[in-house]
């Protein structure tokens, strides 16, 4: 019997050792989702990130603590994001937080972030944040981006010109119509010099505000200016429908393509009415909502179609999927090299950066980091897919390593 006592407790005794630090002081993980929720693009944050806590909880959790998802809402506000951020890591313990839309929103919370020491897996796509990341490591460390920035959508409006001149449309002027926002003018930033290199001239850059709808005037001046491409930069104004229909219905002689982001939501061709059959956008975030390009992409937009009715509205649902999984993926990394509290931020870290362009995690995407913690941006990693909606399908025609179509042209324009 006392032979039974002493393995019992040489038993239990291994069994301490081999857990980390945090058995007896805590029961689960709590994944913050951050996000605009009255948007799309923030309800298929929410949305993806219960699918892929479900998942995980269905399999025994993260080293086995049951997952919880605590949400809160931004409102586009940075002040509100701000609160929120800071009730998300302290009151309600979360040991992650994802999300994230509005750039502005995100330089604000990213404070906070510093402050609470929080890891934060994010959308929004402007520059700023990355450059933080590189002039304070230590403070702003707990930051990774997981879409491309606005710097490398320049570099894939730039690739849609040439891919254009290639099938023989000829782009020598274009009309920028963008969202009066800081992302934007990131975008432009970059692109100008894109442009001026490939002798391509803007004839005229507009800035519109939110809820802007007075798209005609602007379309009529495009063409009178002779451009040849109308390059929307749109996101927040949210009325990229509005600027499609008065497309169609004007048929003027030249195209529309760009980063609008409307365009990536899988209902846009019925919301238009069938008016943005030979709209040409960028598949934002390295994916089409629905035909993604890795067997998890795939696995996953059937599994939010199964339980919501449809495929993602809008391309932050991988991101926030994705950021589900790759934190869990870095946990148990930290676990599996006994790290003393594989939970901690500033151990994560170092495991997140482990994914780098020579080393890709294949989640929805491949997902690679640069020094600075921006998503690496190339055709083998993600990039935003140049896209085009062809009768009613998104159909990707450019690179050719993953196009699914060619180009097609409007016929009033042939």
């Amino acid at each position: 019997m006392r032979s039974l006592a002493i393995l019992a407790l040489v038993l239990l005794l291994a069994f301490c050792v081999s857990q980390p630090e945090t058995i007896g002081k805590r029961e689960k993980v709590v994944i913050g989702v951050l996000a605009p929720l009255s948007l799309p693009e923030g309800s298929a944050q929410e949305k993806a990130a219960r699918i892929a806590v479900e998942e995980i909880n269905s399999k025994g959790g993260i080293l086995g603590y049951k997952v919880e998802l605590v949400v809160g809402d931004d409102k586009l506000d940075p002040t509100v994001g701000s609160a929120e951020f800071r009730r998300l890591a302290t009151i309600e313990k979360a040991d992650v937080i994802i999300g994230g839309f509005s750039s502005g929103v995100m330089l604000a919370t990213m404070e906070v972030m510093a402050e609470t020491k929080t890891l934060f897996l994010t959308d929004a796509s402007s520059p700023s944040h990355s450059a933080k990341v590189a002039e304070n490591y230590e403070k702003y460390k707990y930051w990774f981006r997981l879409q491309n920035n606005a710097t490398t959508f320049a570099y894939d409006i730039a690739d849609m010109v040439k891919m254009l001149r290639e099938n023989g449309y000829e782009v020598k002027k274009v009309y920028i119509i963008r969202d009066e926002h800081i992302w934007a003018e990131d975008v432009v930033k970059a692109l100008k010099p894109l442009l001026d290199s490939l002798q391509v001239e803007i004839v005229k850059d507009v800035k519109i505000p939110r809820n802007y709808a007075e798209y005609e005037p602007l379309i009529l001046e495009a063409e009178r200016l002779n451009a040849d491409l109308i390059i929307p930069i749109i996101a927040l104004a949210g009325t990229g429908d509005i600027l499609v229909k008065q497309w169609a219905s004007l048929k003027p002689k030249l195209l529309i393509g760009g980063d609008l982001l409307a365009a990536n939501d899988y209902a846009f061709f019925e919301k238009t009415g069938g008016a943005a059959n030979y709209v040409i956008f960028t598949a934002d975030g390295g994916t089409l909502v629905t035909d993604p390009i890795t067997k998890m992409g795939k696995e996953f937009v059937e599994k939010y179609k199964a339980k919501y009715g449809h495929y993602p509205e809008a391309h932050q649902a991988f991101v926030a999927y994705d950021a589900v999984y790759l934190y869990k993926l870095a946990v148990e990394e930290a676990q599996r090299n006994k790290e003393k509290d594989p939970f901690n931020s500033d151990v994560l870290v170092k495991y997140i950066e482990r994914f780098n362009e020579k080393n890709p995690v294949v989640l929805t995407r491949p997902i690679a980091f640069a020094k600075n913690h921006d998503l690496a941006w190339g055709d083998n990693l993600t990039r935003n897919w140049i896209s085009q909606w062809q009768d009613g399908k998104q159909v990707v025609i450019y690179p050719e390593h993953v196009a699914t179509g060619k180009l097609k042209l409007p016929p009033w324009i042939k």
